[in-house]
């Protein structure tokens, strides 16, 4: 027979044996009733009866014999209809030891001494045995050499030293059995016990796995249905191309608008091309070089990885970051997008891949650098004739020919216009250098507060007019700045002041110079104590405050952008183009510094210009 089949068989052996044992352990165990433990006693004494049937000549007490059946019928009588659950444990023993009486009638009517039916006696013995504690092993032992004793109760001149030692040998043997069947139950009760525990707590354990089953299944089918809401949001979203990636860079989704913007297709792209073949290749190199100021080495798959650090490295440790890069299209096309990377992340941390929004902005870089050229090439224009007509207003108001005073007004009419003509395009020249990057100043020491009094001074005939205190708190301050722009700056800014103040409202102009704040510890050797204020100037700070309109909430975040008007302004017919805070700021940071906009909407705005004492060294100083 071959392996298996044997190894069937004896499976086969083990479960009809296992079987076998289930059933004896359910009348003889622990575990079984009181009724079912006297069964296996009952059918024995049955089988006792039939056999004197065929051998009537054994019985010698007919009495006797009657008496033991009846001792016998009772027995599971009494097992049944007492209610031993609610009775002492030891009240069981009562059962068995009646049995124990039937086995001594028993061998009283068939023969006494010489009964064919002694043996009887272990099986109330081991009932007896089977009880909790020692106390069954005591019983069934003294009753064991009872029985033995029993015949000589009715005959004493029986009673000898055979009689004796045959007493003495049952209840040795009754007592071996009772301890072994004892042991036995016992092991087998505590075996019992664990099953039960181990039983319950599988129970416990499999109530615990069907709700986290429950709980994961309901978990996925929450996941599921995201999932599925996202790739129908992803697929709908036809104006933006989104692309995921895994860690490596390969493409996994590759949505309805990345096929739109770029001319492949998503079958030709998922899982098969890297993200890096879709961007320019020198401009990788480039930004590479830029980020991590060598260029890329290797070749293949490992510069591919290194290409694609330039364009998700600013995102992993930050948030993600808006960039222009340059697309190349199926066909070769090249298209300028706006890109967002986000890292896409593990519950532990790990980054699993990344995910990148790209809008084409190709037409609209294309507008702002037609305007930017735009507004170089008019303010360039336009500034050379309105020159030449300033020069010729003044030597026409300064002739020889005297004028009439209704041809000065004129001309001072039109020299006005012109020079606001001229400022308006000396902004849009300005704007023009900033965004092209030639914006510069030219640095030298500066006494601030003589600039501020100046620009006070120039702006009051204009407070005047239109019914606006103008307050100035001007302390020196000396710093290291280009006075031209810094005047203009505070021009701007004390303009749009009285520009936005109504009749009756207040202008305050305060400037004060900032000193430097020691921050050595309190253990070094210095001569100013750590935390001390240094006389070292450290720069200066200019406030404009202002009792107008005031601005939404929503809009100061934008008020330096070119060309933006606040509703405010709009609303009242507030004149200007929107580029005197761009400017504002522009000449600010050119010199290091901070501009900072608190607006209260019909209370007022206050503006802080903070200068450090020099500007840092850079190419635009």
């Amino acid at each position: 027979m071959s392996g298996p089949g044997v190894a069937r068989a004896v499976h086969d052996r083990r479960s009809r044996s296992s079987r076998w044992m289930r059933m004896v352990a359910r009348f003889t165990g622990p575990e079984a009733g009181v009724v079912e433990r006297q069964l296996p006693f009952l059918l024995v004494f049955l089988v006792a009866m039939g056999g004197l049937r065929l051998v009537p000549d054994v019985v010698t007490v007919p009495a006797a014999v009657l008496a033991a059946a009846a001792t016998t019928m009772a027995v599971p009588v009494l097992a049944f209809t007492v209610p031993w659950r609610r009775l002492p444990e030891w009240a069981g023993d009562v059962l068995p030891l009646l049995e124990l009486a039937a086995v001594a009638l028993l061998r009283l009517g068939t023969g006494g001494q010489g009964s064919v039916f002694a043996a009887l006696v272990f099986i109330p013995v081991l009932t007896l045995a089977q009880q909790r504690g020692r106390r069954g092993v005591v019983l069934g032992t003294v009753a064991a050499a009872a029985v033995v004793f029993a015949p000589a109760v009715e005959n004493p001149s029986s009673l000898n030293s055979t009689v004796a030692l045959r007493a003495t040998v049952v209840a040795v043997v009754a007592c071996s059995v009772a301890i072994v069947a004892h042991e036995a139950t016992e092991r087998l009760r505590v075996r019992n016990a664990a099953l039960d525990r181990l039983q319950r707590e599988q129970h416990r354990l499999l109530d615990l796995v069907r709700a986290d089953a429950e709980v994961i299944a309901s978990e996925a089918e929450v996941r599921r249905s995201e999932y599925d809401h996202l790739v129908s949001v992803i697929d709908s979203a036809t104006e933006q191309a989104i692309i995921a990636t895994d860690a490596d860079g390969i493409v996994q989704v590759f949505n309805a608008g990345a096929e739109r913007l770029l001319g492949y297709a998503q079958g030709a792209v998922v899982g098969r091309t890297r993200l890096t073949r879709l961007h320019d290749h020198d401009e990788l190199v480039r930004r590479y070089a830029e980020a991590f100021g060598r260029p890329p080495r290797g070749t293949g798959e490992q510069l591919e990885r290194r290409l694609l650090d330039a364009v998700v490295a600013p995102e992993r440790d930050a948030a993600p970051r808006v960039r222009d890069w340059t697309y190349v299209t199926k066909d070769g096309g090249r298209l300028t997008v706006r890109l967002a990377v986000t890292r896409r992340v593990e519950p532990g941390g790990a980054s699993t891949g990344y995910v990148v929004v790209a809008t084409d902005v190709t037409a609209e870089r294309e507008a702002a650098a037609l305007k930017d050229q735009f507004v170089g090439l008019v303010s360039h224009e336009l500034r050379t004739p309105l020159t030449a007509v300033l020069g010729y207003l003044e030597l026409l108001q300064d002739g020889p020919d005297p004028l009439t005073d209704e041809q000065r007004e004129f001309l001072q009419i039109v020299e006005r216009n012109a020079r606001r003509q001229l400022r308006l395009v000396s902004d849009l020249l300005l704007t023009a250098q900033v965004e092209a990057g030639k914006f510069a100043i030219l640095a030298e020491p500066v006494q601030l507060d003589d600039v501020v009094r100046g620009s006070v001074a120039s702006a009051g005939p204009a407070a005047e007019a239109a019914h606006v205190t103008l307050r100035t708190q001007v302390e020196p301050a000396r710093v290291v700045a280009d006075p031209t722009r810094i005047a203009q700056v505070v021009d701007n800014l004390v303009g749009n002041a009285l520009k936005f103040t109504p009749p009756g409202g207040t202008v305050t102009v305060t400037l004060r110079p900032v000193t430097a704040v020691s921050d050595e510890p309190a253990g070094a050797v210095s001569d100013e104590p750590a935390g001390a204020v240094s006389d070292e100037p450290a720069g200066a700070e200019l406030v404009v405050a202002d009792t107008g309109i005031g601005i939404p909430p929503d809009e100061v975040d934008r008020l330096a952008e070119r060309f933006f008007r606040s509703t405010t302004a709009r609303r009242h017919a507030v004149p200007g183009v929107g580029l005197g805070l761009s400017i504002t700021k522009a000449v600010v940071d050119a010199h290091g510094g901070s501009l900072e906009i608190a607006s209260v909407l019909g209370e007022g705005t206050t503006l802080t210009v903070r200068l450090p004492a020099e500007p840092p060294a850079s190419p635009a100083t």
